[in-house]
């Protein structure tokens, strides 16, 4: 029998349903990996076994093979972990209550069985509240802003073992005060210059607080030294907050590339002026979010 489990994959913001399926089948033992994985998704096979070891489970005599559906599309994320084991638990009868069909499962498994969070969490969260999924099975991270998420169960595991014991009914999970979401802060401004400080500059300056106040894009012409690095480096500080959308949106790109960002104020990117278009915007066949930090939702000078 076929077991059925659903995850989240990424193709940079955008999030789709990935169906894990898990079947015993005859043959050598081994757990095979298929569905385009790259190397991050087949070696989960050894952080998936190590895990069932340490909850207990052993099934080194067994042939399973796992496939990451749509095959397509390349997997990239250590994300279907926690998915993997608990479709192969139900595959093999270690794990006897129903699963839901809008419950989706995210997370890294270490070798002991603990639930680790991994880059790109909040993106695939937002994509299953968008898919319409009705809750989400993921490790406690406490720099995801989810309190103000809706119609979305976000049930925190720890372990895989925590995980079964909820699913088998065994165990009630809460949001204690330790699980509580932090609200993105509007923090100072961490900026060296006021764009009120700037002498001078009228007519630029009314451009740039034109340019804040209605969301447009600037383009800074002129020769050395007339001061556009300076009305840049100051422009973020007329822009106002950030929507609670563009915050999600700009935490999201963040985490992607594996940065942080604790403002809730439109982040400056201040590229040297000699960079190239590939390492501004990505490239390859499928641009990477590292290489670029892509659109963001607010008005970016770009200096010439």
């Amino acid at each position: 029998m076929t077991v059925k489990i659903l995850s989240i994959g990424l193709r940079g913001l955008e999030g789709y349903r990935v169906q894990v399926e898990v079947q015993e089948v005859p043959g050598i033992a081994a757990m095979v990996i298929v569905g385009l994985p790259d190397a991050s998704v087949k070696e989960a096979k050894e952080r998936v076994l190590a895990s069932l070891y340490a909850f207990g489970c052993d099934f080194f005599d067994k042939r399973l093979v796992v496939h990451l559906s749509p095959p397509e599309r390349k997997k990239h994320s250590p994300m279907f972990d926690l998915a993997m084991a608990i479709g192969i638990l139900k595959a093999m009868g270690k794990l006897t209550a129903p699963v839901s069909p809008d419950a989706a499962f995210l997370g890294s498994l270490s070798l002991d069985g603990a639930i680790q969070p991994v880059d790109g969490m909040l993106p695939a969260i937002l994509a299953a509240k968008k898919l319409g999924f009705q809750k989400v099975y993921l490790p406690y991270d406490p720099t995801l802003p989810l309190h103000h998420l809706k119609d979305l169960d976000c049930i925190f595991v720890q372990t895989l073992e925590e995980t079964v014991q909820y699913l088998q009914g065994q165990r009630v999970l809460s949001l204690s005060p330790a699980f509580r979401t932090p609200e993105i802060t509007n923090s100072p401004r961490k900026h060296h210059r006021d764009f009120q400080s700037i002498i001078g500059h009228h007519q630029a300056k009314r451009a740039l607080e034109i340019a804040a106040a209605g969301g447009h894009n600037v383009l800074m012409v002129g020769p050395p030294g007339c001061g556009k690095s300076l009305l840049a480096e100051t422009f973020p500080t007329i822009l106002p907050s950030l929507t609670h959308d563009a915050q999600l949106e700009v935490i999201s790109l963040y985490q992607l590339a594996g940065e942080k960002i604790e403002s809730g104020h439109p982040p400056f990117r201040h590229p040297h002026h000699s960079a190239s278009s590939v390492s501004l915007i990505g490239g390859g066949t499928h641009p990477r979010v590292r290489q670029s930090l892509g659109k963001q939702n607010a008005s970016r000078p770009l200096i010439q």
